[in-house]
């Protein structure tokens, strides 16, 4: 499996979930340090979060939250809709995922405790990271989920 397979998944799995925050889903880049490949989630405020391939070390498994997170937490709330997706999804072409924190990521009070990212291996052992970020709206991000009824469908599949 390639990094460009997992992206175009998960691309499929955030298009399938029908979040009513989520706008638009693409993938970007080419796979190169200059060029990093990844999905894009755009929200309906305008900001966008993403996914994207990289290398890091020190990565830790944290707990997958219940809630999830607000958008003004952009980074750790599009790696938490990712992992609750994929245990919804269950794709065959995965054998194990988990969310993590990385060192030196996450807010002042929370440094490499706080979610960061996605760690997945392929049904191939192939290996991914992939790091979180967020790119806020013009319009600001609320600190509440505007959609806290929304639940991940019961019958994910993609």
């Amino acid at each position: 499996m390639q990094l460009v397979d997992v992206l175009d998944l998960l691309q499929r799995l955030f298009v399938a979930a029908q979040h009513p925050d989520v706008a638009d889903v693409r993938l970007y880049g080419e796979g190169t340090p200059q060029s990093p490949a990844g999905v894009a989630v755009k929200d309906t405020r305008g900001g966008s979060t993403y996914l994207w391939g990289t290398t890091w070390r020190g990565e830790t498994p944290v707990d997958l939250p219940e809630v999830l997170p607000p958008p003004k937490l952009g980074a750790q709330r599009i790696a938490v809709l990712a992992v609750k997706l994929l245990d919804a999804a269950r794709p065959a072409e995965l054998k194990a995922w988990r969310l993590v924190a990385l060192p030196d990521l996450g807010p002042t009070d929370a440094r490499g405790v706080a979610p960061a990212g996605v760690g997945l291996v392929a049904a191939d052992g192939s290996r991914f990271l992939l790091r979180a970020t967020h790119g806020g709206s013009q319009t600001g991000d609320p600190a509440e989920d505007p959609h806290p009824e929304w639940r991940v469908p019961e019958a994910l599949a993609i």
